[in-house]
């Protein structure tokens, strides 16, 4: 049966039981618990039962969640793949346990019940005995909802209650993977293998002799890796030397939840966080106190001595660091000055420089091939400043600037609405029989046509009435970035202020066959920091492709006699 069809019979008095459906079910538990996940396959059985019992229904395989959240519906992937099949015509019918099964968070409830009625599917809550194929179900879902939303907070608040009670009472929280421990009944047992590892690593780097990759590289070969074979990585080895648990220290509140839905945290400052020594030994020391305090002294110098030799927040040193990105994995490149290349330094990712070839076969790039580039790009652009800067006034004075914009939006939010009202009355008159089906099916493809035509020109004119609010102040912003800094900064000025991104790539395969592609942000502002490369899948659309296929050869010509690096660079400017 289609939609129509089916909220046709409903509106007669039809049982959904009666109807001839393509039924299916979802089911989710919110914790790993074998409890839970008991209950889970109880569901199972009875749902499977309950659809293949009725002769009228065609059961189609469920959809199962284990061990995850109801409060944001995008961290469910079974939920999601089901949103996606609904789309592809799969199933008629939804059946759920309860509106808390479904969803907590009530704008996500209705929405995903939105796009599924526009597929054509319904969902029917047992537990409530409403199906959203009935048109009064809406407002009685609507509340239903809002009490599921309102019990997740509750719950919510009620487990952080549950989280001061616990560190109260001393026991040990959050994730039961701590090298060098196990966990058992809220305490931590040392494990002696891991603990003589973990003693290591304190050994070792209170010496100040290690660094971390240094240390890790130690490690491995004196065949310590982590769980999972590998060698250990910085972090890893950073977490572990400032981790008070394992001097006999108790610590709880690291992370602070911020919201309940989207689960933000943020880390608490050392001040926040809940850190004494444990006098009942729940917390056993796996290094002395003494030793745990060198290692970190040792960690901590070096901390002050990055910054005070002017690393930028994150560890920028360099005018390129954190700028330099590899194509194929997406890290970040890194400088290497050893003894034999101290006045020669390059780049390259930094997966070569801990695997060598086996991880990363990149290029790797003379720093002084780098500060040529950016020569000639600067040669380009200063010559270019004025030129530019009349390219963007231009942008700005094609925009219509009159005042007719709020007049305009009004009008396409009162067209949309008439449509929306529209929509509504053919689908009482199609169930009262005024209109026929393949009648209501031609109004609706207009209705969607114009609908989208219409949120088409809202877009556009939200879009110019953005970009008219920052005119005055962009402009002013390129036309000093170009005229002042640019002009009197120097190369090193240049790349850190307005540098944005180098994606570094092979042309065919061949590592001194180099590709770079240069995003620069002549505005200025700083950009939101992410984890990885803005432009890692290419340019966007607010990137304006300023030169093309610019070409030029290594003049590091020591280095790499015997192969020479050939580059082939565009650059893109950021659009304001």
């Amino acid at each position: 049966m289609n939609y129509y069809d089916i909220v046709s019979a409903i509106a007669r008095g039809e049982k959904i039981y009666n109807l001839p459906l393509r039924v299916t079910y979802y089911c989710r538990v919110s914790t790993d618990s074998d409890v839970q996940l008991n209950s889970l396959d109880n569901q199972l059985d009875y749902y499977e039962t309950y659809i293949k019992k009725n002769k009228t229904w065609s059961f189609v395989d469920g959809y199962i969640e284990e061990g995850v959240t109801g409060t944001r519906a995008d961290k469910r992937p079974s939920f999601m793949r089901m949103i996606r099949d609904a789309k592809l015509n799969k199933f008629d019918l939804i059946i759920t346990k309860d509106v808390s099964r479904f969803a907590r968070d009530l704008e996500d409830s209705i929405h995903y019940i939105r796009e599924l009625k526009s597929s054509g599917v319904g969902v029917f809550f047992e537990n409530q005995s409403l199906n959203t194929f009935d048109p009064n179900s809406e407002l009685t879902l609507n509340i239903l909802f809002n009490i599921a939303q309102e019990e997740s907070k509750k719950i919510s608040a009620s487990v952080k209650f549950g989280y001061r009670k616990a560190i109260s009472q001393g026991h040990v929280l959050g994730s039961s993977n701590i090298t060098g421990y196990r966990k058992d009944n809220c305490k931590l047992v040392v494990v002696p293998e891991e603990a003589k590892m973990v003693r290591r690593i304190f050994e070792l780097y209170a010496t100040g002799e290690y660094g971390f990759h240094k240390l890790a590289v130690k490690l491995s070969q004196e065949g310590y890796l982590n769980k999972k074979g590998r060698i250990y990585d910085k972090d890893s080895i950073k977490r572990m030397i400032q981790n008070p648990k394992y001097k006999g220290f108790y610590r709880a509140r690291t992370y602070e939840i911020l919201d309940y839905r989207t689960k933000k945290r943020k880390k608490n400052t050392e001040e926040d966080q809940v850190i004494y020594k444990c006098p009942d030994g729940s917390v056993p020391a796996i290094v002395s106190e003494e030793l745990w305090d060198k290692a970190n002294e040792v960690l901590n110098a070096r901390v002050k001595g990055y910054a005070d030799n002017n690393y930028w927040s994150g560890g920028v040193k360099y005018p390129f660091s954190s700028k330099i990105y590899c194509k194929e994995h997406n890290t970040n490149f890194q400088r290497s000055h050893g003894s034999r290349r101290k006045n020669r330094p390059t780049w390259s990712c930094g997966l070569y420089l801990q695997y060598r070839l086996s991880s990363c076969s990149s290029p790797i790039i003379a720093e002084k091939d780098l500060y040529n580039i950016f020569m000639k790009i600067m040669d380009t652009i200063i010559p270019e400043k004025n030129h530019i800067i009349d390219n963007m006034l231009r942008i700005y004075e094609s925009i219509d600037k009159s005042n007719k914009y709020d007049d305009e939006l009004n009008e396409i939010d009162k067209q949309l609405k008439i449509i929306e009202d529209k929509k509504s009355l053919a689908l009482d008159l199609v169930l009262s029989g005024e209109l026929r089906k393949d009648e209501l099916k031609v109004q609706f493809a207009n209705f969607e046509s114009t609908i989208k035509e219409l949120s088409k020109k809202k877009s556009k004119i939200l879009e110019q009435i953005s970009i008219l609010n920052e005119r005055d102040s962009n402009i002013e912003k390129i036309t000093k970035s170009i005229q002042e800094e640019i002009s009197g900064g120097s190369l090193e000025d240049f790349i850190r202020k307005f540098v944005d991104e180098i994606i570094v790539s092979k042309i065919n395969d061949d590592r001194y066959n180099i590709k770079l592609d240069i995003y620069l942000n002549l505005i200025g502002n700083e950009l939101p920091k992410i984890k990885g490369a803005r432009h890692i899948d290419g340019a966007t659309s607010d990137d304006i492709l300023y030169l093309e296929n610019q070409t030029c050869d290594t003049i590091e010509i020591k280095r790499t006699i015997d192969n020479l690096n050939r580059f082939t660079y565009n650059v893109y400017l950021k659009n304001i």
